[in-house]
């Protein structure tokens, strides 16, 4: 592993279950977190960084004329 690789702490975990909106005690998130920290950076490298602003499609006309 890199040293750019992103490892997150068992709070960041904590925290992304909560703004999920799961409820996870924190012993199951003690005995879990290898499993869930690796699934969070694996999310977190598939996640594809600066997509900007879409330019709208103003020639696309939507009508069965």
């Amino acid at each position: 592993m890199s040293d750019s690789d992103f490892v997150p702490s068992e709070a960041q975990v904590a925290a992304a279950f909560e703004y999920a909106g799961l409820t996870i005690s924190s012993d199951r998130l003690a005995a879990n977190y290898e499993i869930y920290s690796s699934t969070l950076a694996l999310i977190q490298k598939a996640s594809t960084p600066g997509l900007g602003e879409t330019v709208p499609a103003v020639a696309f006309k939507a009508s069965w004329d």
